[in-house]
């Protein structure tokens, strides 16, 4: 850790005014001007066994190929530190960290902390730790400082002491102009950025009213070197409307112009310079969308320029995911090249560098305070091109940190006064098995449980041989009449339709009860759902027993389409979810020939995923479609959706979305107007999800109640948690069934069910590990 001198009368006097937000002393503010030492043998307080985050800050790569990674080692954090660790091998491996800068906090004082600052190899190959200083998360003065490594190869390095160049700090690096200055963007924050974080006794308003002096800076500061870094000086700066943090990069055009690209509230915004960076022109908004996060843009060694942000180029995401890499060979005009380097969510901050060879390296990081990992994509301009990882020693997603102590993000931290509820609520739960399936027809799927017009309950379920899909597949039904404590026989549901050749393979996908009818939803193929997939409809007027002809479902929908669970909005109105695929991309090369179970057609033709609602305003005589929500822009992409339905506020429609292999966690979109628009894309939420069916049902008012897996990686446990504030925060949680029967390999799946009239009980039915089928009756909480 390092020391800080401070006088004796500052500690002493310090809790005298620590309340005073009029008046702060000017010792105390001077606190963070105090340079804090670079740790070059680092404890086991920096052990990533018990570091609770990671946010990358930047990678570099030294003359003789050695590549240095910097991040903050406990995430986005009021009281952040810097970490450094070296890769003798191209990013294969990597060390523990070698060299840590902790701004630790005197006895009595604001905390102090890095947050900002990247790392630059400069034209003499020396390395620069660009790193700002703050109290608290942002004092109101910040400061720009710098560490360098001369010789950055040694094998014990020596790093000078720190020097401070600004007020603000730096993100991202610096650019070399064709002249010879040396251009380092610097940000000064606007004043709402003021707050002093967590430390103890001091109100967030502490320093509200500190450095008014510096309020004509607060912008994107260009600072420059004409003497190779020996000085620093403030040579100009754009001032970008709606100013989110600037995170600004500067990129000198073959015209000779300095075009300037800004992070801002409304996305991208760009300035221009003719005279390398004394003025600059008025902002505009750059045709290059981005959601808020950090980009980074640079010049390669061909004369091309490399972009990677969140995204298309021209799309403005919800969420900070797809990573992306483009390539303009017009000086930025137009980026018709593009790779995709990760699309999961939560994935930002991207930085790289360019070796001698070609390779390019990006280095950002991945769900920062959860999963938190600092991850490095390697990749060519001719992958770029090709738009796949093909040339030799490409590779994405190559880890270089992870914390393994991480916390709950705040909305899904449970309250102890609920958890004492659910103890004594999980009292009170009954379950019954109403199938166990035997080889070689065990298979159980897509469990679906409803309360039939006369009161007894209807199990349906997909069954047949031992996997899904299959051509064996058919659609089951078991009844009990005694609220789930005995059950009929399995048996099969004559659908109207031939189980053979294009619907021999028969799944059910909805139930929908309202009066006296009944309406099932379902599917059929020929062999997978990647063949001569259909949807259909049929009605029983008594309980299921006998059903009307079946009626395909309207329109596009009738084709590569799943209906899942319906709801009844305040008006009226039913709404029922669709994830329609679209398919490949035209002129994709089909599957090859293949044996079962033809997983090959199933992934090549299922994909490219449109969700959406089946909306009825005459009681489901006629319909009309609405939405066309996407999960991400990769056309050839993957899996289920399983979206579910819950009505919010009046005309608030809330859609959550399974999200298979795109971060480990539910999606979700949002109506305004009763299910008639929807976004284009879908936005992350912080619940864990590891690819599997998760259900809503409202409660009442912002009572919501979610059945899932609350775990990114795998189908177990099941829970049941509930939102008393329309799905903000998840207060009351409660594993139902921890672990399948088959032991901690097996899966839970698909839980679906409904609400008792009463809203005393949650009824639904789980699948086993595809071969059990499982009735749970959970109890709910008082909801007043």
């Amino acid at each position: 850790m390092k020391e800080v001198v401070l006088t004796l009368a500052v500690l002493l006097l310090f809790p005298l005014f620590a309340l005073n937000a009029a008046d702060v002393p000017r010792a105390v503010l001077d606190l963070a001007l105090e340079p804090p030492v670079v740790n070059t043998k680092p404890g086991a307080e920096y052990d990533d066994r018990v570091r609770t985050g990671n946010m990358i800050i930047g990678i570099e790569r030294t003359p003789k190929g050695r590549l240095w990674a910097c991040w903050v080692g406990n995430g986005d954090n009021p009281n952040g530190f810097f970490m450094l660790a070296t890769s003798e091998d191209g990013g294969g491996t990597w060390s523990k960290p070698r060299v840590v800068i902790d701004p630790t906090d005197p006895p009595n004082a604001p905390q102090r902390r890095a947050l900002v600052g990247n790392l630059w190899m400069d034209p003499l190959g020396r390395l620069w730790c660009f790193f700002d200083q703050s109290l608290g998360y942002f004092d109101g003065r910040c400061g720009d400082w710098f560490t360098r490594c001369d010789d950055p190869d040694a094998a014990e390095p020596t790093w000078t002491k720190p020097v401070r160049i600004a007020d603000g700090c730096t993100l991202c690096k610096p650019t070399v102009l064709s002249n010879g200055d040396w251009l380092l963007p610097v940000s000064l924050w606007p004043r709402e950025r003021i707050s002093i974080g967590t430390s103890p006794g001091l109100p967030a308003d502490y320093l509200k009213e500190a450095h008014h002096d510096l309020d004509p800076l607060r912008m994107a500061n260009v600072f420059a070197s004409a003497d190779r870094g020996q000085t620093w000086t403030r040579r100009g700066g754009v001032a970008f409307p709606q100013s989110e943090f600037d995170e600004h990069q500067i990129v000198e055009r073959k015209d000779g112009r300095l075009w300037m690209l800004a992070r801002t509230k409304n996305g991208l915004t760009e300035s221009y310079s003719s005279d390398r960076g004394a003025t600059w022109s008025e902002p505009q908004p750059s045709s290059i969308k981005n959601c808020s996060a950090r980009f980074f843009i640079r010049r390669l060694a061909s004369g091309n320029l490399l972009l990677v942000k969140n995204g298309p180029i021209d799309v403005r995401l919800p969420r900070r995911s797809s990573m992306t890499a483009f390539l303009s060979t017009d000086d930025g005009q137009t980026w018709p090249h593009q790779l995709l380097l990760d699309d999961r969510a939560l994935v930002s901050y991207p930085d790289g560098i360019q070796a001698p060879d070609g390779m390019i390296h990006i280095l950002y990081d991945w769900n920062r305070h959860t999963d938190a990992e600092i991850l490095l994509a390697k990749f060519r301009e001719e992958d770029v091109t090709a738009g796949r990882f093909t040339s030799p020693g490409a590779k994405p997603r190559m880890l270089v940190n992870k914390a393994y102590s991480p916390h709950l993000p705040k909305e899904i931290v449970p309250d102890p006064k609920w958890t004492a509820q659910s103890v004594e609520d999980a009292k009170q739960d009954f379950s019954s098995i109403p199938y166990d399936g035997i080889s070689p027809s065990k298979l159980v799927c897509d469990t679906t449980l409803r309360e039939l017009p006369d009161g007894s309950w209807a199990l349906f379920m997909l069954a047949g041989d031992d996997f899904e899909p299959s051509p064996k597949n058919y659609i089951g039904l078991t009844r009990s009449t005694d609220r789930g404590r005995t059950w009929s026989p399995l048996e099969r549901v004559d659908i109207g339709l031939p189980r053979e050749e294009k619907t021999m393979g028969q799944g059910p996908t909805e139930l929908l009860v309202r009066g006296q009818r009944s309406t099932l939803f379902f599917s059929t193929h020929s062999q997978t759902w990647g063949r001569d997939w259909r949807s259909w409809l049929i009605h029983s007027d008594d309980n299921c027993r006998t059903w009307s002809p079946p009626e395909p479902v309207p329109g596009r929908l009738a084709n590569f389409t799943f209906l899942r669970n319906h709801i009844v909005t305040r008006d009226d109105r039913i709404l029922v979810p669709f994830q329609h695929y679209l398919g490949p991309p035209e002129g994709t090369p089909a599957p090859p020939p293949e044996e079962k179970p033809w997983h090959g057609a199933l992934r090549h033709y299922v994909s490219n995923p449109r969700n959406g609602v089946l909306m009825s305003s005459d009681g489901g005589r006629t319909w009309t479609e609405h939405g066309d929500i996407r999960l991400t822009p990769d056309d050839r992409y993957h899996g289920w959706a399983e979206n579910n339905l819950v009505e919010l506020g009046r005309n608030h429609i809330a859609m959550i979305i399974r999200a298979d292999r795109l971060g480990g966690v539910l999606f979700i979109a949002h109506s305004k107007d009763g299910g008639r628009t929807w976004p284009e894309y879908a936005s992350a939420t912080k619940i864990p999800n590891p690819g599997s069916k998760a259900t809503l049902y409202s409660l009442g008012g912002d009572a919501v109640a979610l059945l899932h897996n609350p775990n990114s990686k795998h189908r177990s446990p099941l829970a049941l948690w509930i939102s008393f504030d329309g799905m903000k925060t998840w207060p009351y949680q409660r594993i139902l069934h921890k672990e399948s029967c088959d032991g901690p390999q097996g899966r839970i799946n698909y839980p679906d069910g409904f609400v008792s009239a009463d809203k005393q009980w949650l009824h639904f039915a789980f699948d086993d590990n595809r071969h059990r089928a499982v009735h749970y009756s959970a109890k709910l909480p008082p909801l007043k």
